[in-house]
């Protein structure tokens, strides 16, 4: 794979829209002292000083364990009496073929592994797009 090279993607403006929404984090308290609802919080997972955006693809070829890895506190509705998510600890680990700066695998609670990409991934690499069927 050749590093430093990044091309538009059908699915670009998606992951860019992601992207923004995490940027912009939780809804802001309103100006009028209420809480303002936000979307659900987006899965976001931190590995090696970089941050990953979860996939739908749970069935991936996991490699060996990379190491501990975290998802972000998250509070998607401020103001309705509890504290919302609190950091999640996990473990990353290797999709075989693909370089962890490109994507990792989690363990999620149900014993499978989900798929993140990098953030700043704009365009999936051909072993990955053949682990997700071309998206």
């Amino acid at each position: 794979m050749k590093a430093g090279r990044l091309t538009w993607a059908p699915w670009a403006p998606a992951v860019a829209g992601v992207a923004a929404a995490l940027s912009a984090g939780c809804a802001p308290p309103s100006t009028d002292g209420g809480a303002q609802p936000a979307p659900s919080c987006a899965y976001v997972v931190e590995y090696d000083g970089r941050t990953y955006l979860g996939r739908e693809e749970t069935t991936v070829p996991v490699g060996r364990s990379l190491g501990p890895a975290t998802r972000p506190a998250c509070d998607d509705t401020p103001g309705d009496g509890d504290d919302g998510e609190g950091p999640v600890a996990t473990t990353a680990y290797a999709v075989r073929g693909v370089d962890p700066a490109v994507a990792v695998a989690v363990a999620e609670d149900t014993g499978t592994h989900r798929l993140v990409v990098a953030e700043s991934v704009e365009d999936l690499p051909p072993e990955l797009r053949k682990l997700t069927g071309g998206s």
